[in-house]
């Protein structure tokens, strides 16, 4: 089955998927940076692969981004993006300092993003894996600051995607003082997606 013709009912099992995913990752990046940090559940919708770069504001804006591949019992990919100035921001969020504070990606910042990326992926995966039986694991993310349209044909090569279709998650992170929003992109091959809405029990 191809991500556009999954019914209501499909789409609900993954919404599913999507709020346990979201519990996990917020538990894990307050463990992590220390101070209490919420996820919205997940706001899921599919969208056309190639119309991506459109949702974070055209080919030729520039995005931070960590894409992965996934590894286990299904094939695919894991993409997070956010425009430039709202992944600052989330890094500042994670330090629990203003937003405004950092201004540039160095060493560091590449890494955090890379790390949420993969705490991220991790759980939904994870959550899939629990509701399927399956054995779900992303690979090491790589990070890259491109535009948009630039990064989905390195992101599509380099990790051999197959989807043209995306189930895109819209995640809000917040604290007391403010939200910032990110989307993450699951990207199953048709064949992969088939199992996971088997095991789901609404093929």
């Amino acid at each position: 089955m191809r991500l556009e013709n999954l019914s209501e009912l499909q789409m609900d099992a993954l919404r599913e998927v999507g709020n346990i995913g979201a519990g996990h990752a917020a538990t894990a990046l307050s463990q992590m940076t220390g101070s209490p940090i919420s996820l919205s559940n997940p706001a899921l919708e599919l969208v056309e692969f190639s119309a991506v770069p459109m949702l974070v504001g055209g080919a030729e804006r520039l995005v931070a981004a960590a894409y992965c591949r996934l590894l286990g019992d299904i094939g695919g990919g894991m993409l997070l993006m956010a425009p430039r100035e709202s992944a600052l921001a989330l890094i500042d969020l994670l330090h629990n300092r203003e937003v405004g504070t950092t201004v540039s990606f160095g060493h560091a910042e590449e890494m955090l993003l890379t790390h949420v990326s993969t705490i991220l992926s991790s759980a939904y995966l994870a959550a899939i894996a629990r509701m399927t039986d399956m054995n779900l694991l992303p690979a090491p993310p790589s990070f890259v600051l491109d535009m948009a349209g630039a990064i989905l044909q390195v992101a599509t090569l380099e990790t051999g995607m197959r989807a043209d279709m995306a189930l895109l998650v819209r995640t809000s992170f917040s604290d007391e003082r403010t939200t910032v929003d990110v989307m993450l992109f699951f990207l199953p091959d048709p064949d992969s997606l088939d199992v996971i809405l088997g095991r789901l029990g609404v093929a």
